[in-house]
């Protein structure tokens, strides 16, 4: 089980990245965005993934169809994207940054949303989606991540991002609420440097981290952990650079 757990992470990074493009402009329109993004050989790359965690027994026949059907629609140019976010400048790099695709076959101490990668470093927590109203910031899920006993750390991050040559800063805001002996620990890691460890409290409330370029990486990652007890719960989170500009 676990191999094929490996496995599944692979193939979901493997399609995840190719969701990452190396180019934008303010004029450009989501749907002129998304073709740059996804030319036809990243989606039969991400086609063939997919058919690759359909044999490991990775996906459900639902989930398989869902997927499929996805690509397909890319493929023939009818995709209309729901995850990707164009501002006006400039490219928000968080997709299902509202945590509304779900992936019910996750293990419980992963990450359970598509795009996101997740793990935890001991103790006793659950990954989970949330669809209480209250503990929702819009749409109909937020990320809920719950200590069920020990304490440790569990974290869920994105894929490697592009460095934007030319950025300045990296500015990241999340909404987010928690309750119990909890801590929020927001990390930016490898290119950019810039971190947060905060108690957040029971009423949702709009975090904001800056991170800043370092070295000659060309990509970074950001992560999001979980410490200490209680329950934290995350939605909205968006990722814009300032300054600079990506190149083709």
């Amino acid at each position: 089980m676990k191999r094929k757990w490996m496995k599944a992470a692979t193939a979901m990074a493997a399609v995840a990245a190719l969701s990452i493009g190396l180019a934008y402009a303010a004029e450009e329109t989501a749907e002129a965005l998304t073709q740059k993004l996804w030319p036809r050989q990243r989606i039969e790359e991400a086609l063939r993934a997919v058919e690759q965690q359909k044999k490991d027994g990775l996906l459900s026949d639902a989930g398989y169809e869902k997927r499929k059907k996805a690509l397909e629609e890319r493929l023939a140019g009818r995709f209309k994207p729901e995850a990707l976010s164009v501002q006006d400048p400039p490219l928000n790099f968080i997709q299902n940054g509202g945590f509304e695709q779900i992936n019910r076959n996750s293990a419980p101490n992963r990450s359970r949303w598509l795009w996101w990668g997740g793990w935890d470093w001991g103790g006793n927590y659950v990954n989970m989606w949330e669809d209480r109203p209250a503990h929702v910031h819009s749409g109909k899920y937020s990320a809920r991540i719950e200590c069920k006993g020990e304490k440790g750390r569990i974290g869920i991050s994105t894929p490697p991002l592009p460095v934007v040559p030319g950025a300045t800063e990296y500015k990241l805001t999340l909404w987010t609420k928690g309750e119990g002996d909890n801590e929020l620990f927001v990390n930016f890691e490898e290119g950019v440097t810039g971190t947060l460890r905060e108690k957040m409290p029971a009423e949702w409330k709009q975090v904001t981290v800056i991170g800043k370029p370092q070295g000659d990486k060309k990509t970074y990652q950001v992560y999001l952990y979980v410490t200490g007890g209680g329950t934290i719960w995350i939605d909205d989170v968006a990722l814009v650079p300032i300054g600079g500009k990506m190149e083709d």
